[in-house]
């Protein structure tokens, strides 16, 4: 008997295992690895030197001498595909910090802490790796914390043991171990002991510190919005545009082999060589964009590998800078990973006739097709890049909502239309657009109501004709025919020429609407800052759900409904949630499931039911 029972337990056990491995294929991600926020090179015995890009889109590794990349992403252990940093210990261990924390690769095994595990917080913004081989994590808001390898235990400064400010953008550590902290506030310095920290009162060039190096001499260089600054440990020394540096907000720092400092702007890269015989301005500097070589102006990181080539992480790719024996020539290479989204951060999807889907970002739309990718931008007719939401009608033509109106893409794709302020539109920043069952188009603005093109005229609707609030984030048409409007003071509902509001006094969770959806019964969903509310119109019932529930987070970015009437959420930095209508419990899936990012902004259902998650860091698919 005990022997069946031990059998019966080996084949449960078995089986569970083979569900989660199912569950893990269930999920892909999608993402573009071009968006780099950070680099750095690792050493290879037999391979050579492999360089490591933290991108917007994951963690690419490439291999300096093929060209061929390697990406990670939430489904290899990553915590989330929004890194920001990298450090990487002389013992070949990997530490990137995410917006969910920092994730250590040691020996091919992934672990990620987080706040559970005593780190500040999970938004981390830097790491360093001290000479005794101590990490140093810099949080957005929370201070710095050390970890101890040993025990894996947290200790955590902040503005009261006397650093500058909570948010720390960067880290150096000197030759003597003293470490200097780059600040929302100024540069702080800790020897071990004692703060002391510095400001513009100082002559630092500006309180905001976006990054930091030391020099083989000591001498501490920090890249802020207001240029540059050095400090030799008594006076400091800034350098601006007038100067020659090709902007005053600096992203990144490196010293080359030769001493020569680079700084990344978003309007290029620019050397500075201080030796004696040249002056602070004029010859010493020479500034690379585009026109040279580079793949794109916004310069994020900078590294220097063994052979003295530098390497700049830019908004659209890596480039690699190596000077050739003439000393006015160079050679500049190009390294991008494969076609993907324009962007990776996607705020609304939406699925035509012909299941192709549709992606807006805030690079533009990403198509993608049978496999295929294809991007339009405001090169192609687009009215801006920045695309806050997407909907596709009956007749498969696209309603496109930009920050500089909205524009119309008709099914055979090849004819572009935009509707502006100029055609009648109380303003240009659209947040939301929808087509109701009368084939009514409706644009919720930014500040200035809702706008109804009925046929080829338009009508404004705001606050003074009983709508809630002139902002609205959602739209959604009723299975009557009425219309819903989610706002920041309610949602209002559109029936027979009028408006009925509803808020917090009625049952709604918060007055803050993100999200609206309807169900096959006709029952709404709200998505707000304080849950997930249902309203059943029919009997006047308000239900609400919250992280008490299940749910992810509390705030809530997007709803869709199958055709089960099952419901998706996606929220604020809690992943996605389901509910299906049985108990009052939801199941949530986060970055730890294969998401590529715990916030999400929207959600769409494929006609075979796969979901389609628009995400912070790319676009999560689960069959």
């Amino acid at each position: 008997m005990l022997k069946k029972q031990l059998v019966l337990w080996l084949v449960l056990l078995l089986a569970l295992g083979a569900c989660e491995k199912l569950s893990k294929k269930e999920w892909t991600i999608y993402s573009n690895g071009n968006q780099v926020t950070a680099l750095a090179v690792e050493a290879s015995d037999s391979q050579g030197e492999y360089l490591w890009a933290a991108t917007s889109g994951g963690v690419v590794r490439w291999n300096k001498g093929t060209g061929e990349y390697v990406k990670y992403t939430p489904l290899d252990g990553l915590a989330s595909n929004r890194v920001a940093c990298i450090a990487i210990e002389s013992d070949g261990t990997k530490w990137f910090g995410t917006v969910s924390g920092v994730s250590r690769l040691q020996d091919e095994e992934w672990r990620t802490f987080t706040v559970e595990d005593g780190l500040a917080s999970n938004m981390v913004q830097t790491i360093a790796i001290g000479i005794d081989g101590s990490k140093w994590f810099g949080t957005y808001g929370s201070g710095v914390s050390l970890l101890d390898s040993k025990t894996n235990s947290f200790t955590t400064y902040t503005t009261a043991d006397g650093l500058a400010s909570n948010d720390v953008r960067c880290i150096a550590i000197d030759k003597k171990g003293v470490k200097w902290f780059g600040t929302s506030r100024g540069v702080s310095r800790f020897d071990g002991s004692s703060w002391k920290s510095y400001t513009t009162t100082d002559g630092l060039a500006s309180n905001q510190v976006l990054c930091m190096a030391i020099d083989t001499d000591g001498v501490v260089w920090c890249g802020t919005t207001g240029g540059v600054s050095r400090f030799d440990g008594t006076n400091w020394v800034t350098y601006t545009t007038s100067d020659g540096l090709a902007s005053d907000t600096v992203w990144s720092i490196a010293a080359d082999k030769d001493g020569r400092k680079w700084f990344g702007t978003y309007r290029g890269v620019s050397r500075f060589e201080s030796h004696p015989g040249l002056s602070a301005q004029g010859p010493n500097w020479t500034t690379y964009t585009t026109a040279d070589g580079l793949v794109h102006n916004d310069v994020r990181s900078i590294v220097v590998d063994s052979e003295g080539n530098i390497w700049f992480g830019t908004s659209a790719g890596i480039s690699r800078f190596s000077e050739l024996t003439s000393a006015h020539s160079s050679n500049w290479t190009t390294f991008i990973t494969a076609d993907s989204l324009v962007s990776n951060r996607v705020l609304s999807v939406a699925i035509d006739a012909e299941g192709k889907k549709w992606f807006g970002t805030y690079g533009g739309v990403s198509t993608f097709d049978k496999g295929r990718w294809r991007t339009y931008t405001q090169a192609d007719g687009l009215a801006s890049n920045f695309v806050q939401s997407i909907f596709i009608d009956s007749k498969d033509v696209k309603w496109i909502a930009t920050d500089n109106g909205v524009s119309v893409l008709d099914k055979s794709e090849r004819q572009w239309r935009t509707f502006t302020d100029v055609d009648g539109l109380p303003q240009n920043k659209i947040l939301s657009v929808a087509v109701d069952l009368r084939g009514i188009r409706w644009f919720g603005t930014s500040d200035m109501g809702v706008t109804a093109l009925i046929g080829r005229k338009l009508k404004i609707f705001t606050a003074g004709h009983g709508l809630a609030s002139n902002r609205v984030w959602a739209i959604a048409a009723d299975i009557d025919s009425s219309v819903w409007f989610g706002t920041t003071a309610g949602v209002s509902h559109f029936e027979d020429g009028n408006f009925t509001t509803y808020t917090t006094a009625d049952g709604l969770a918060a007055n803050r609407v993100w999200a609206i959806a309807v169900d096959s019964k006709g029952n709404k969903w709200f998505g707000t800052d304080a849950g997930v509310t249902r309203f059943n119109s029919q009997q006047g019932s308000w239900t609400t759900y919250t992280t008490a529930n299940g749910l992810g987070a509390n705030g809530i970015l997007s709803i869709a409904i199958e055709s089960n009437d099952v419901v998706w959420v996606g929220t604020y930095g809690g992943g996605v949630s389901r509910f299906d209508g049985h108990g009052d419990r939801w199941k949530t899936y986060t970055t730890a499931d294969g998401l590529a990012d715990n916030w999400v902004s929207a959600i769409a259902i494929d006609s075979d039911g796969t979901k389609w998650f628009a995400t912070y860091g790319g676009v999560s698919k689960l069959k």
